[in-house]
């Protein structure tokens, strides 16, 4: 009879990495230099070696790692740019490198991929598609192009929002963009958000449903003939269950107060081109806590301003084949908001997305902003989960109540199987995660093989 290989421990996992490490010359002293240049870049400090990068190589000089070695050595070897190593050694690592600008970013996912998608009996209905298992990832980071969008959806996440994108090119916001926040382990309570202490250098161990992120990327777009030929490219690699929106932004011309028709009209142009370049689903991104404005300030969300918002999603949906779906996403809204604005927008849209980020401030241990220049900026992950739960139980109630039909996209602190389950189980159809999926890549398997 045959008998099944025995499960690897974290020891034997870190084990054969230090042999593949031997093999590859990258000894002690070399991951030394490259942890103390990667977290000087990431920082903005003089190179030094941090303490847990000398701990761990310090145990590998003297061939001395154990299973308790084994989450170090991933943190050392995600930061010092190691992820073809650790992609064979089948451990989970974040899925986006921090060390990467935006244009790194482009070039491909370094994160893990599993052998075979997870699949779940079944389907599911999400904006009228038929989908499998209804989880994904918003417009983030880890969307922003074809690459991006086939891998999640190798790794089992069939909801995926393109990156937003806009109708002529625009800039990231300087690097550092993206930092994981440790000190952030319950959600937020109720009231104004606390200031977030985040050093762009820091860690949570992969998988952890604890995890809290910030980022300020200040939603940068490639030109249009650059995103259209990619938006193609990523409606293609999708399987007939998964499901792809395109995130669009408008924009006025810039002079003077903004124009509330221009910003319309730009939403709009923008979200035919998305659709021509076949998107099933364009989504309005009505809630960035990231946009700068010509002053250098960081624009309150659209969502906020109930006039505009409204002609947006008036003109936007005029402007498209009433064959493609239409969402608008939505920040963290009050109770006397969200009433008053639902109403004015749900009979022209087939969903509503909820929530984005939260802004906040995020500062270093020293008081300076996390993101230089940028002293507010936006939360997600653990941090925000209540908040998320808070704003799908109102949209849901709000829809029966006024007999609307949209459907419900939650996210907002969907870091394991039971967040997801949380907000399926108040009505939403779909959830998506950013934070979650960054921090642990395999989250769609676990949903799947705990809910499906």
């Amino acid at each position: 009879m045959a008998t099944s290989a025995p499960e690897r421990t974290a020891g034997d996992v870190a084990g054969e990495l230090e042999r593949e490490l031997r093999a590859a010359g990258l000894t002690g002293s070399v991951l030394r230099g490259l942890a103390a240049a990667a977290v000087s870049r990431l920082d903005g400090t003089a190179p030094a070696v941090p303490t847990w990068a000398t701990e761990v190589t310090a145990r590998l000089d003297t061939g001395g790692l154990d299973d308790g070695d084994l989450p170090a050595l991933v943190r050392l070897l995600a930061t010092t740019g190691q992820h073809r190593l650790l992609a064979r050694s089948g451990v989970r690592y974040p899925a986006y490198a921090l060390t990467d600008d935006v244009a790194g970013a482009r070039v491909g996912p370094p994160g893990p991929r599993l052998p075979v998608r997870p699949r779940a009996a079944g389907s599911w209905e999400v904006l009228g598609r038929r989908t499998g298992f209804p989880i994904g990832v918003p417009a983030c980071p880890m969307t922003g192009t074809a690459a991006w969008v086939q891998y999640l959806a190798g790794n089992g996440f069939n909801l995926l929002t393109y990156k937003t994108v806009r109708s002529r090119e625009h800039a990231a916001n300087p690097f550092p963009n993206w930092a994981f926040v440790p000190g952030v382990r319950e959600p937020f309570g109720p009231g104004a958000p606390p200031v977030v202490v985040a050093e762009p250098s820091d860690w949570v161990t992969p998988g952890d449903p604890a995890v809290t992120s910030t980022n300020s990327f200040g939603v940068p777009s490639p030109d249009p003939a650059v995103w259209t030929e990619d938006v193609a490219a990523a409606v293609r690699c999708l399987a007939d269950d998964q499901l792809l929106l395109v995130s669009v932004l408008g924009e006025d011309d810039g002079e003077g107060p903004a124009q509330l028709q221009a910003i319309a009209d730009d939403f709009a142009r923008t979200a035919r081109l998305a659709e021509a370049a076949g998107a099933p689903v364009v989504e309005l991104n009505l809630s960035c806590p990231n946009t700068l404005g010509s002053g250098g300030g960081v624009r309150p969300p659209i969502c906020l301003d109930v006039e505009l918002t409204t002609a947006i999603v008036e003109t936007t949906r005029r402007a498209l084949s009433s064959s493609t779906g239409l969402v608008a996403k939505l920040s963290w809204l009050d109770g006397p908001a969200l009433a008053g604005l639902l109403p004015r927008i749900a009979p022209h849209l087939d969903g509503i997305a909820a929530i984005n980020t939260v802004q906040c401030a995020v500062q270093r241990t020293d008081g300076t902003p996390t993101f230089p220049g940028r002293p507010l900026a936006g939360v997600s992950g653990r941090a925000v989960r209540d908040l998320a739960l808070d704003l799908t139980a109102r949209l849901v109630e709000l829809r029966r109540a006024g007999g609307h039909r949209f459907d419900v996209l939650a996210m907002g602190g969907v870091t394991d199987p039971a967040s997801a389950a949380a907000l399926l189980e108040l009505g939403a159809a779909g959830v998506q995660t950013a934070t979650g999926a960054f921090a642990d890549p395999f989250l769609a398997r676990a949903c799947v093989e705990d809910l499906a």
